[in-house]
């Protein structure tokens, strides 16, 4: 009797089971089947145009002063006379007296030389009437041909003259010297230290002061030898020198004089010099002011100038076609700068080149294309506009 309940009960347990089952079956919701939209992705294109192209290449440096001369006593004595302006910093014309050592000896040495000058004039005067009478006396005497040297006396002559001769240079020695105990400006120089004071002694050799050029000044511009090859004509290529004050932007015009001749072993650089010269009233343009420099390279003809983030790896640009289908491209690049590259070859005018990059690009994808109004060429921000 158990034994039958038991399978009465497992028979009705799987029938409300498969029941159940299939009551859902019969019931279950149907999934809404729903059409994928494709994506195409958005891309900017930059139209390719052949131009020529103006090559600025920048730099860097420090100002140094163009000379720096150390001044140094030419004649011995106390130092009696200094200018009120013999401090650091200040400044003198070309000519100007910086400080003055005692003259009196040199004035006595003068005077000594202008009265040896005076003796042997005298002298040769007396030689030079010996010489006439010495012929006088010879004819009268009735001397025949022509007489020797020592009757004309003209070793007396010549001696008498090399006197005068020695005299006059004495003089001008003398006038010099004197003229040395003013220590002078050789150059509009800015005094950069002051060496003696009032008072001091000086020999000849001692330094006096270390003075540097005033308003003409240089520096040392290093470029890679990349930069270097754009370069024509050293000498005369003009620069914008520039610098940020305070919040202020300043600018100065100078030009290349010269290289220093050799390649950096370290950096693989080379230095050109370059010069400016301050303005009346320029009071930043010193010696130590770091300037940002823009030099005037080679202008390249037939050349396409596009955006820097539209090269793909070292030279590879992206072509979107008519029907914008995208494919790569090789390129000649001759230039990579911060902003642009410039390449030679292997683009056509007209074609479009993907400036966006595109994640996962290959030959062939549809792409949505974006005109940018080109203005790589100047430097200013890029605009867009729709096709």
């Amino acid at each position: 009797m158990k034994k039958s309940a038991q399978i009465i009960l497992i028979a009705v347990i799987m029938t409300v089971a498969a029941c159940v089952y299939f009551g859902l079956i019969m019931t279950k919701p149907v999934a809404e089947i729903k059409e994928r939209k494709r994506t195409i992705p958005a891309v900017e294109v930059w139209e390719a145009k052949v131009s020529d192209y103006n090559i600025i290449i920048k730099s860097q440096g420090v100002t140094e002063p163009k000379r720096s001369t150390v001044l140094a006593a030419q004649v011995s004595g106390k130092v009696v006379a200094v200018s009120p302006k013999f401090e650091v910093g200040e400044n003198f014309d070309k000519g100007d007296v910086i400080l003055e050592i005692d003259r009196a000896d040199y004035e006595v040495a003068k005077s000594q030389a202008a009265s040896a000058l005076a003796d042997a004039k005298l002298a040769l005067q007396k030689e030079n009437a010996l010489t006439k009478q010495a012929l006088i006396d010879w004819k009268a005497l009735g001397g025949d041909g022509d007489p020797n040297d020592l009757v004309l006396r003209k070793p007396q002559m010549e001696s008498a003259l090399a006197k005068v001769s020695a005299a006059e240079a004495g003089l001008e020695k003398a006038v010099r010297d004197l003229d040395r105990t003013k220590i002078r400006s050789p150059y509009n120089c800015q005094v950069r230290e002051t060496l003696v004071e009032l008072g001091s002694t000086l020999v000849a050799g001692s330094a006096a002061a270390a003075v540097n050029s005033a308003n003409d000044f240089e520096l040392r511009l290093p470029v890679s030898l990349e930069d270097y090859a754009f370069i024509d004509v050293i000498k005369g290529t003009p620069l914008k020198l520039e610098a940020s004050i305070a919040g202020v932007h300043y600018q100065w015009a100078g030009e290349l004089v010269r290289t220093e001749g050799k390649v950096d072993r370290s950096s693989q650089s080379v230095f050109l010099v370059a010069s400016l010269n301050a303005l009346e009233g320029d009071k930043f343009l010193s010696p130590g002011l770091f300037l940002n420099a823009k030099i005037s390279g080679k202008k390249i003809k037939n050349i396409y100038a596009i955006p820097r983030r539209a090269l793909y790896g070292d030279d590879k640009v992206i072509i979107v076609d008519s029907d914008n289908k995208v494919s790569f491209r090789e390129v000649v690049v001759i230039r990579t700068e911060r902003d642009r590259v410039i390449i030679r070859d292997g683009i056509v005018e007209g074609e479009r080149i993907a400036t966006t990059p595109i994640p996962n690009v290959i030959n062939g994808m549809e792409v949505n294309a974006t005109k940018l109004i080109d203005s790589v060429m100047t430097g200013d921000s890029i605009q867009k506009d729709k096709n």
